[in-house]
């Protein structure tokens, strides 16, 4: 997991190719006038989902992670928190399906939790359980985000 800003994400950008592409494509404010859903950037290598929603209590927010892909997170408008664990560490709940796999709330305290505000990023590797969507301060508040989908390169596949 990466935690960082929009104006000092660029020094991730020589991580990955994909990463890179998407780390730039963000820097250049291409999404400012984007609807919500998905768009491309390159296919379906990078590309971004614009959402817009509430944030919701913790109990109705649940813990995922990816296999395919690196989550890159950036609130645009409103503040949440977003758990994060090892994935090692975690239940499954739901089994993979589709590049998603869900797990049971930790018995015991096993995560981080991330305040996210404007311009704040997340980089949610395949190892990196996420619990996004929970409200700050048991405060719902409507929340501008955007997630670009960065594919993992074939030997990242290969080592998950």
């Amino acid at each position: 997991m990466i935690v960082t800003t929009l104006s000092d994400a660029s020094r991730y950008e020589r991580f990955d190719t994909n990463i890179g592409m998407a780390l730039r494509w963000l820097a250049s404010a291409s999404w400012s006038n984007l609807q919500p859903g998905e768009h491309s950037i390159r296919a379906r290598e990078v590309y971004a989902i614009m959402q817009q929603y509430d944030t919701k209590e913790d109990s109705q927010c649940i813990f995922e992670s990816h296999r395919l892909y690196t989550d890159i997170q950036m609130v645009l408008s409103g503040r949440e928190i977003i758990q994060v664990a090892s994935k090692s560490l975690l239940i499954i709940q739901e089994p993979y399906r589709e590049d998603i796999e869900f797990y049971r709330l930790p018995t015991e305290n096993g995560s981080q939790s991330l305040l996210m505000k404007p311009y704040d990023l997340a980089i949610f590797f395949p190892e990196d359980a996420h619990r996004p969507c929970m409200q700050v301060d048991s405060k719902s508040e409507a929340v501008r985000k955007l997630v670009i989908k960065v594919a993992l390169s074939t030997s990242s596949k290969d080592a998950t």
